[in-house]
């Protein structure tokens, strides 16, 4: 039990540490309201889903062990990143507005898909989630437990992540009276932008 309640506190200090998710997860409280930025989180949780699958399965170890299979999704992962935040600091003014509330509501079935979209692939890219499942979490199960305990610590760490991830949306959506002024949200979608792209270069020259 122990062991338990010290991988909670641990995972709970990982997940609160804004990464690329709460960049995208801001960008979409800003564009298209609370509902956007949700289904970042449900993407998100989704990815950490099926790292906890691989891993209790023993197949992230081996992606981890092979050094051009790790390579290759870190690489990935960096492009993908690159690829969001270009998309950002390219994207003519008026695409960066806040959309209304009508707007918002009118768009939310393509844009809902887009987000969870890019919220998945932002978290099954990141080997640095990889590595909390396959080096961080394997220091919290005693030798010789059940194939169920990885499992479970593997679904701890993605209901946290999706937590923590939710609060980050309802505090961004609290504050959209500010977010959502056009020439600050221009601003915001820029610095996102050169901040995903920062992200992206640090996890390629990563060693």
């Amino acid at each position: 039990m122990s062991r338990c309640f010290a991988f909670v506190a641990l995972v709970t200090v990982l997940v609160l540490i804004p990464g690329p998710a709460v960049i995208l997860i801001m960008q979409k409280a800003v564009t298209t309201g609370y509902r956007g930025a949700l289904r970042v989180a449900i993407g998100v949780l989704t990815a950490d889903g099926v790292w906890a699958a691989t891993a209790a399965a023993g197949v992230s170890a081996v992606i981890v062990a092979s050094e051009p299979a790790f390579l290759a999704l870190r690489f990935a992962g960096a492009a993908y990143l690159i690829y969001l935040g270009a998309r950002l600091l390219l994207a003519p003014k008026d695409k960066l507005l806040p959309a209304t509330p009508a707007e918002s509501s009118a768009a939310i079935p393509a844009s809902g898909t887009r987000a969870f979209r890019q919220g998945f692939l932002c978290e099954i890219t990141n080997p640095k989630t990889l590595l909390a499942f396959t080096s961080v979490m394997p220091q919290f199960i005693p030798a010789g437990s059940s194939p169920w305990q990885p499992a479970l610590l593997g679904v701890t760490f993605a209901v946290l992540g999706f937590v923590s991830l939710t609060l980050y949306s309802l505090a961004l959506a609290r504050a959209d009276g500010i977010l959502r002024r056009p020439r600050l949200a221009r601003r915001l979608m820029r610095t996102s932008g050169g901040v995903l792209i920062g992200f992206g270069a640090a996890l390629a020259a990563d060693r």
